[in-house]
C-alpha cells in the first residue's frame, strides 16, 4: 500500500512541480554611486500560462542598507535617475504601456508619455536632461526616440522599417546611444547611435544573436550573444571578447565602480561581481547574490 501509494506520488510530481510559481526578470538599472539596483521580476508558471502584465512589479534595492523598494505594479523596464533621486519606467495602464516618472523614495509619479503606442525601456543621459525610449511606429515596428526629463520635445532617432530598435542606452560620454535591432531571424545586430549624425553603425556584424547592449565604458560595449555569453566589443571595430564566469541573458554594468550586474536564471537571482583588469584581460571577482526569489517572497 505505501508503495503504490510512493509511486501515484512520483508519477504526479511533474505536474505538481510544472504548477508552481517561478521569478523571472525583465530588467535591470544601476544608480550612478553604484548604491541602488532597480529590477522588474513577475511570479508566473514556467509555461507563462498564467501571464498578466499587472503581475509585473518594479523594484529598487539598496546594496548598502539592503533594503527594498516597491516602486510600481504593472511595470517592467526602467531606469535611475544619474543623482538616484527618480524613476523613469514601463506601466501598463490597462489602454497601453507608457512612460511614468517617480521621485524616491515613495514620491508622487506622474505621466511622461499618454499615447496609444507602447512605450517603453527609458534610459537617462548623464547629465540627467535627456531620456530615450522605445516606440511602436507601426503595428510592426518599434523605434527609438528622445525627450527632455519633462516629457516634451519628443524627437524620432531612428528609422529602421519594419524592423525593431530595442534596449537604447546611453554612452558614459551621453554622445551616442546603443541598441540593439530585431529582424526576426534571431541574429540580432547591436548597433551604435551618433547623436550629433544620427548615423547608426552596426557594431557586431556577425551571424550571431547580439542583444541587451551596454557600456563598457566610451570605448567598449558589454552585451550578450547567442544564449548566454557576455562579451565586450571595441565600438570602433574589433573581435568580440567573451568574458569569462557570469552568464547571463541581461547584464547591467556601473563604469565608476567597475560592478556588474545580471541575473542569474538557473538560481532566479540577481547578482553582482566586480570586473578587475582591462577589456582583453578581464578577470570577474566572487560572486554575490543580493536578490533572491526568498527575498521577494516575503513581499
Amino acid at each position: 500500500m505505501k508503495y503504490a501509494a510512493l509511486l501515484a506520488y512520483l508519477l504526479l510530481l511533474p505536474i505538481v512541480l510544472a504548477a508552481q510559481s517561478r521569478i523571472n526578470y525583465g530588467s535591470l538599472s544601476w544608480s550612478d554611486d553604484g548604491s541602488k539596483l532597480l529590477f522588474s521580476c513577475i511570479e508566473v508558471k514556467p509555461d507563462w500560462s498564467d501571464y498578466s502584465p499587472y503581475k509585473w512589479r518594479l523594484y529598487v534595492y539598496g546594496l548598502r542598507r539592503k533594503t527594498l523598494e516597491l516602486i510600481d505594479r504593472a511595470a517592467i523596464f526602467g531606469a535611475l535617475s544619474p543623482d538616484g533621486a527618480q524613476v523613469a519606467y514601463s506601466k501598463n495602464t490597462g489602454a497601453s504601456w507608457d512612460l511614468f516618472l517617480k521621485n524616491l523614495p515613495g514620491g508622487e509619479k506622474r505621466k511622461l508619455t499618454d499615447t496609444p503606442q507602447r512605450e517603453s525601456a527609458p534610459d537617462w543621459s548623464p547629465d540627467g536632461r535627456m531620456i530615450v525610449f522605445t516606440s511602436e511606429v507601426d503595428k510592426e515596428a518599434t523605434s527609438i526616440f528622445s525627450m527632455d526629463a519633462q516629457g516634451k520635445n519628443v524627437r524620432r532617432l531612428t528609422y529602421n522599417g519594419k524592423y525593431n530598435c530595442l534596449n537604447p542606452v546611453f554612452s558614459p560620454d551621453g554622445s551616442r546611444v546603443a541598441f540593439y535591432m530585431e529582424k526576426g531571424d534571431k541574429k540580432d545586430q547591436v548597433y551604435v547611435l551618433e547623436l550629433l549624425t544620427g548615423f547608426a553603425n552596426n557594431i557586431t556584424r556577425d551571424l550571431s544573436h547580439n542583444f541587451h547592449p551596454d557600456w563598457f565604458d566610451n570605448r567598449f560595449l558589454i552585451y550578450t550573444r547567442t544564449k548566454e555569453e557576455l562579451c565586450l566589443k571595441p565600438v570602433e571595430g574589433g573581435a568580440a571578447i567573451p568574458i569569462e564566469g557570469p552568464q547571463s541573458y541581461f547584464a547591467r554594468y556601473n563604469p565608476k565602480h567597475r560592478l556588474l550586474a545580471y541575473i542569474d536564471k538557473e538560481t532566479q537571482s540577481v547578482v553582482v561581481q566586480k570586473l578587475k583588469g582591462s577589456p582583453r584581460r578581464l578577470k570577474a571577482g566572487k560572486a554575490q547574490v543580493v536578490v533572491s526569489p526568498e527575498m521577494l517572497g516575503k513581499e
